[in-house]
């Protein structure tokens, strides 16, 4: 009996060892529709299954809402703008503080200003004065981005018919429905909502000029000029110039050296796994991921890429 109650007590210490060892996280993500939400749920499941004891719980976040969410420790992990990100670190608009616990992991592929109308009169940004715009909600980047491109223009909400403020996939839908001529958001390319959009709508992208790129430069140096690749979707036969700026994955300044250097190796290599979902991922590598993004890395993410000679 007596040895019977040892082994019971043995077996309570171990789980509560185990229970003691285990590690969870919090990765805010990104709105239903968008591509940041099912990629989080893929980096989940490599975080896991790489990382003993480690679990992590998925939560739908925007660029803006995962910095103050990280920021106030109730995540551990986001993914993030960089533009943006950079704007918290130094408490620029529309921060009203210096952001001090966010902390660089991996920079990720570029996301794209995708300017998108049904309204084939409308041939550059200018002509969107006076049409009703379906956007993202307030709190994300891609609606600061929207804010941006039409600041670029002398434009502001005031401008237009009206603004709604949806998920990515509810703003589909309103094109679709003809309630909203225009649609701007920023992601990857492609996007899988974007696509179904063009497949079912008389679509067409909005170009982003070089003097348009110029003004936003000199609001934030972080946007550069990209091109939505001929054949990205339907209707789309030449190269559309637009902006963008990469996106990241950060985490709080507070987790332990050795978490985040485990998740930055994992990331690093299991990356070409996430192309099913953000295809230019699918031939990263440490030294991408590593791209300096003009704030503090985590120091056990610095660990792992000078180990793996990416810095």
């Amino acid at each position: 009996m007596r040895m019977m109650k040892l082994a019971a007590i043995a077996a309570a210490m171990s789980l509560c060892s185990a229970a003691a060892s285990a590690e969870n996280l919090v990765f805010m993500t990104g709105p239903s529709g968008g591509s940041w939400y099912p990629l989080g749920g893929a980096m989940k499941n490599i975080l896991e299954e790489n990382i003993p004891d480690l679990s992590i719980q998925i939560r739908p976040g925007a660029g803006l809402v995962n910095l103050k969410g990280v920021q106030d420790g109730k995540a551990d992990l986001g993914f993030g703008m960089l533009v943006s990100t950079v704007d918290a670190v130094h408490g620029r608009e529309p921060f009203d503080t210096k952001y001090d616990n966010i902390c660089h992991l991996a920079s990720l592929n570029p996301n794209y200003m995708q300017n998108m109308t049904i309204d084939m009169s409308i041939g550059s940004m200018k002509d969107v004065k006076g049409k009703r715009l379906t956007t993202v909600p307030v709190g994300n980047t891609a609606e600061l981005a929207t804010r941006a491109v039409l600041a670029a223009v002398g434009m502001t909400y005031d401008d237009l018919d009206g603004v709604n403020h949806s998920s990515v996939t509810d703003s589909v839908n309103m094109m679709k429905d003809g309630q909203a001529r225009v649609f701007m958001t920023i992601t990857s390319v492609p996007n899988g909502s974007i696509i179904d959009l063009t497949n079912s709508t008389n679509t067409k992208f909005i170009p982003i000029s070089d003097g348009e790129l110029s003004r936003m430069k000199e609001q934030n140096a972080g946007w550069s000029r990209l091109y939505i690749p001929a054949g990205s979707y339907p209707g789309v036969d030449e190269d559309v110039p637009t902006v963008g700026f990469p996106a990241h994955v950060f985490g709080s300044c507070n987790l332990p050296d050795e978490t985040a250097y485990n998740i930055t190796k994992a990331l690093s290599e299991n990356i070409s796994d996430l192309g099913h979902i953000v295809k230019e991922l699918s031939t990263y590598t440490a030294k991408e991921l590593a791209q300096d993004p003009g704030i503090p890395y985590h120091p056990g993410a610095e660990r792992y890429y000078g180990e793996a000679g990416a810095l």
